[in-house]
């Protein structure tokens, strides 16, 4: 797999939980009673899988450490102070 930028992988992580809040808007809005169906339960676990996509992904290319929390993301590692962008 090729070793993304944490700018990329936060990119991802974001069209990821998107993509699993249509799912979840479509198997809200598909529902009449307040039940759960297998649009909701698949875009619940999208935005899981994108939330944890986040936290293990976006990391520094350098040093490793995570980047996760930091908003907007540094140009800088925080903890190598090594430049994030090339």
């Amino acid at each position: 797999m090729k070793n993304n930028t944490p700018k990329k992988n936060v990119f991802i992580a974001a069209m990821i939980m998107g993509a699993g809040t249509i799912l979840l808007l479509i198997g809200a809005l598909a529902v009449q009673d307040q039940g759960l169906n297998l649009w909701v339960i698949l875009g619940l676990l999208m935005i899981l899988y994108g939330v944890l996509y986040h936290l293990l992904m976006v990391r520094c290319p350098h040093c490793g450490r995570s980047l996760a929390g930091y908003r907007p993301l540094p140009r800088e590692c925080p903890y190598c102070h090594e430049p994030l962008e090339e």
